[in-house]
């Protein structure tokens, strides 16, 4: 393999993993910008939410994905409407593959 290739797997080799990447590193800025407007730290934010401070990190580097009670949880810490954290954000094109084949036979 060519040192300057991506390893297999990575999000170069799968377009869903690419744009799931994407779309949570956009969530993130949202989320950051949320914070700061809020003047909150990280730290202060994750003792308001009862959550450690590496999840809001990692939530604002697009390394986490914030799930729906995560999301509400979010912006009820935050004082803003969910959508508030979602607007602007496109929805994803790429689709997962099944990693289950469907059953054949029967009838």
């Amino acid at each position: 393999m060519n040192p300057a290739s991506p390893p297999p797997g990575s999000t170069a080799d799968d377009p869903y993993q690419a744009e799931r990447a994407r779309l949570l590193r956009m969530f993130g800025e949202k989320l950051r910008a949320a914070r700061e407007r809020r003047e909150l730290s990280q730290e202060a934010l994750a003792r308001l939410l009862d959550v450690h401070r590496t999840h809001i990190g990692a939530l604002e580097l697009g390394l986490r994905d914030p799930h729906l009670t995560m999301l509400l949880i979010l912006a009820d810490g935050l004082q803003v409407p969910p959508s508030a954290l979602l607007e602007g954000l496109f929805v994803p094109r790429q689709r997962k593959a099944a990693t289950h084949s469907k059953g054949g036979g029967g009838g």
